[in-house]
């Protein structure tokens, strides 16, 4: 009964208020055409005077008819702007502005005969032209009134419209009462036999083990009290049933944590067992290289002896820091000893040349950088070229920038197939033979030296290092590095952006 006393009362207030809002609409706009009406007769009254006023001052010359003057003047326009102000039609507003360019021709016309005259202008030309301007302006008193009447009749369309709109909502919200008076009677029909069905529905719902119970509508405070009590033996129900199935969770929460606990067992001594192993063969194999070293020393095969203390060395950077931090100088001292092999393996078919700056920084680097970088440039640079071929190794710092660089004057590559590299897509190599000669391997292997070096100094160094690669069909392939020095860990400064073109 409260709510359908509530709707009726909001509904009959938005009909009261519809009511008031569209009479003050209706009195407003006759008000304004009333006063549009009344402006306009109040501005061609003011003109009249002003003529009046100005043929009494020419003639007498006194302060007090010059005075009378401008307040007529002033009177016009200001009824003239209220007229302006009161009309919402453009071109209605433009004629009346072409009566204020009247008006200030007027005005303008009297400031000139006053300005350039001493004696009194009765029969001149330009007091004349004056009074004719008046006269003119006088004359579209019938021309502007009915501009006001075809305006308002179109107004009165737009109120009688707003009258019809007016009706129609009225008429939706009577019938919305009605409405409300249907729906209201219905909801009494049922307002004793909702809850009753509710709580039959319950115990439906108990009976077969459910206890997300339908909500028990107040009607009363029997039923409500009946419906709560209904509600609290079910969440007592259910949360018995929580706390069995919590403990059965956690119990098999523990079995499985048992379980993984003796598989990390199992992990840990294999994984132990083979880092012993792995501890194994990489000493045995220095100390066999170290033997074969003497024994070529003792057979005077210097050079021999040579290349094994080089390649013990190699073996043993590649295998401390392949996956570990190294330094400038020690990766510089491992592409010696690489370029060094190489170039006792190819002999003059191809020349590698190795150029560091003096006083270069120390800097951190990802250990086994350059070194597949300048493998790249055999494999597939100048593998293929029989004579002529160069590898240029380049370390040197310009400016604040550390520059290092690896080139070839070897085949080259696309655009497209260098932009496959860099976004990830590798491709198998064709000839593996010079790899599978250094590796042991037989099994073509994946071309990902660029793409793994470009990504370990990005993520050593972020946005202040570049990695860009250049490459060109049968002319060659540049890699360079750019490492901003005021970035670089252990040196003084901060912050900077890297230019790829900086080296």
């Amino acid at each position: 009964m409260m709510l359908y006393t509530v709707i009726l009362v909001v509904l009959v207030g938005i009909i009261v208020g519809v009511c008031y809002f569209s009479s003050g609409s209706f009195s407003r706009e006759y008000n304004r055409m009333a006063d549009l009406y009344r402006e306009l007769s109040m501005f061609y009254t003011r003109m009249r005077e002003s003529r009046s006023n100005a043929q009494n001052y020419f003639y007498n010359m006194t302060d007090e008819d010059l005075s009378r003057y401008y307040s007529s003047m002033g009177a016009a326009a200001k009824s003239l702007d209220t007229i302006m102000e009161l009309v919402d039609d453009d071109y209605l507003w433009f004629r009346f502005r072409i009566l204020g360019n009247m008006m200030e021709s007027c005005g303008e016309r009297f400031e000139e005969i006053r300005r350039g005259s001493n004696i009194r202008l009765g029969n001149t030309g330009n007091y004349q032209y004056l009074i004719y301007i008046f006269e003119l302006t006088d004359g579209t008193q019938r021309e502007y009134y009915s501009y006001l009447v075809d305006y308002t009749k179109v107004r009165q369309l737009v109120l009688r419209n707003s009258w019809w709109r007016l009706n129609l909502v009225v008429s939706v919200i009577v019938a919305g009462i009605f409405l409300a008076a249907l729906v209201f009677s219905v909801n009494s029909s049922r307002w004793v036999t909702r809850p009753i069905n509710s709580i039959v529905s319950n115990i439906q719902k108990i009976k077969k083990g459910e206890y997300d119970l339908s909500k028990v509508k107040d009607s009363g405070p029997e039923f409500s009290v009946l419906g709560e009590a209904f509600d609290d033996m079910a969440n007592s129900i259910r949360a018995n049933i929580q706390n069995i199935e919590t403990n059965a969770r956690l119990r098999h929460q523990l079995l499985e944590a048992e379980n993984e606990n003796l598989r990390m067992n199992e992990l840990l001594i294999g994984s132990e067992l083979k880092i012993l192993q792995d501890q194994m063969n990489p000493h045995f194999l220095f100390n066999t290289l170290g033997m074969i070293s003497q024994i070529a020393v003792m057979e005077h095969a210097n050079q021999a002896a040579e290349l094994m203390d080089i390649t013990t060395n190699l073996l043993r950077y590649s295998l401390d820091k392949s996956n570990r931090m190294s330094t400038l100088y020690e990766e510089l001292e491992c592409v010696r000893n690489y370029l060094h092999i190489q170039q006792l393996r190819f002999g003059d078919r191809i020349s590698f040349e190795l150029k560091i700056d003096d006083d270069l920084p120390n800097v951190m680097l990802p250990g086994m950088m350059l070194q597949p970088l300048i493998e790249n440039a055999v494999l597939h640079g100048v593998n293929e070229m029989l004579n002529g071929a160069v590898v240029a190794v380049s370390a040197s710092r310009k400016n604040n920038l550390l520059c290092l660089a690896v080139e070839d004057n070897g085949r080259g590559m696309s655009g497209e197939k260098l932009e496959e590299l860099l976004n990830g897509d590798f491709y198998p190599l064709e000839n593996s033979t010079l790899d599978n000669s250094i590796s042991g391997n037989s099994n073509p292997r994946v071309h990902i030296g660029i793409l793994n070096a470009k990504k370990r100094i990005e993520m050593l160094y972020g946005n202040s290092t570049t990695f860009h690669v250049e490459s060109t069909e049968d002319v060659g392939t540049l890699i360079s590095i750019s490492i901003l020095c005021d970035e670089i860990p252990g040196l003084p400064g901060g912050g900077g952006y890297v230019h790829s073109n900086g080296c």
